[in-house]
């Protein structure tokens, strides 16, 4: 997330929960969200998630029921590697307010980081029932469905995924790694073809595509592809040997 708000009119309503503020102020104070336009990856580094945390936790000591407080508390949390912290704080904020797709994604993305993916999913799935449009959710829900091992539902959401945003590539390629396992060799070409075109620099797409092509006998295609992915990365061993295997 390059972005956490956009800037607010002098003065103007928090973008998150609609509260007036002054102009002065920097941060809402009802909910906490940044009023100004933040690129987060640069703040990080003076101080900002720190900053936002401890605005968060005063507006709660408050009003210890406020979901929009919560969310911006448990990102803050979240950028600070606290993910545990980051957890609570966005329960916090469904539990006060169970229609808020923003702090069901964000657990989402939380589980996912710590690796259990049935509550990924289920809090996905929440996010979706709330904001069925959400591109990152549907993809969220995809990737650990693929790691429960529940393939078939797994490509379902990727195709669901490249649907509402055909731009996201990642879901392209995963979609191509689960119709390889499926021995659908057209289809997970028709995939990789697709993601080297978006990103010629993706050895692992290369090898791939390369895998596929000789598993349809198109070993000058196979070659190729495979040679691009040695090239893009040297230290890629299954790559070597498929190609060896080729040029016997």
């Amino acid at each position: 997330m390059a972005r956490m708000a956009a800037p607010a009119a002098a003065p103007g309503p928090c973008p998150e929960c609609g509260v007036e503020n002054a102009s002065d102020h920097n941060y809402c104070k009802h909910c906490g969200t940044p009023l100004r336009e933040v690129d987060v990856e640069r703040e990080l580094g003076t101080g900002f998630a720190e900053r936002t945390r401890d605005r968060c936790l005063q507006l709660l000591k408050a009003d210890p029921g406020n979901p929009g407080a919560h969310y911006n508390l448990g990102l803050a949390y979240y950028h600070l590697g606290q993910i545990g912290n980051a957890i609570r704080a966005f329960e916090k904020a469904v539990a006060f307010d169970d229609a808020y797709p923003g702090a069901h994604f964000q657990l989402a993305v939380c589980h996912y980081r710590r690796g259990a993916m049935a509550e990924c999913a289920s809090t996905a799935r929440r996010a979706l029932e709330l904001n069925p449009r959400s591109v990152p959710a549907r993809y969220r829900l995809a990737m650990a469905l693929f790691h429960l091992g529940k393939l078939h539902d797994a490509a379902e959401a990727f195709e669901q995924t490249l649907a509402g945003d055909p731009e996201y590539v990642i879901a392209c390629y995963q979609l191509g790694v689960i119709r390889e396992r499926f021995d659908d060799e057209d289809g997970a070409i028709a995939c990789f073809e697709r993601v080297v075109r978006a990103n010629p620099n993706d050895a692992s797409a290369h090898y791939h595509l390369g895998v596929n092509y000789k598993r349809k006998g198109l070993e000058a295609l196979a070659m190729s592809a495979l040679a691009e992915a040695l090239k893009l990365d040297p230290s890629d061993t299954a790559a070597a040997e498929e190609l060896q295997d080729l040029q016997r």
